[in-house]
């Protein structure tokens, strides 16, 4: 696999500098997004580091955290990773102690997977001191605000979605 970036693998429609929002409209917004992007990886790598965890198991414990239980399929759906990955993230997350299966009430042929309550608190705590921050940096925001910054991050999360490459 190489490396080196050919222009013509993209159809000639890379513009300006690499790197560079030459052509976006919004160069000012497009630097603040992309800054904003490195320092939740950067957090992130952090937190995952922390833990014990590869950004793998990690991006799967956020996935948990926010939508769990589920079943292995859904989590290998909702984190782009295939039904054999996710069985050995799975295995992991299990034998570090992050998650358990269990089998599915309404139907037992089912396995759901969710984290063990010690897990979510160890990630809490991780995140506790970020969420206080953000919390004091954003009191003076007026409600109205708050809905507009909530909608911009709803709409790039999805037109980030749309353009995952494949």
């Amino acid at each position: 696999m190489s490396t080196k970036l050919d222009q013509a693998e993209f159809g000639g429609q890379v513009a300006g500098k690499p790197g560079s929002a030459t052509g976006s409209g919004h160069p000012d917004l497009v630097e603040a997004m992309r800054a904003y992007q490195t320092a939740v990886d950067i957090f992130d790598e952090a937190v995952a580091d922390k833990l014990g965890l590869n950004r793998t198991d990690f991006r799967c414990i956020e996935i948990l955290d926010r939508h769990q239980p589920m079943t292995a399929g859904a989590l290998a759906h909702a984190s782009r990773l295939s039904t054999g990955t996710i069985t050995f993230v799975i295995d992991r997350l299990e034998a570090a102690g992050f998650v358990r299966r269990l089998r599915d009430e309404d139907d037992r042929r089912r396995v759901l997977v969710e984290m063990v309550p010690v897990a979510q608190l160890k990630v809490h705590a991780c995140h506790l001191p970020m969420i206080e921050d953000a919390r004091a940096a954003l009191a003076d925001f007026a409600a109205d605000e708050i809905a507009v910054v909530c909608k911009f991050l709803r709409i790039s999360t999805a037109v980030f979605q749309r353009n995952v490459p494949t």
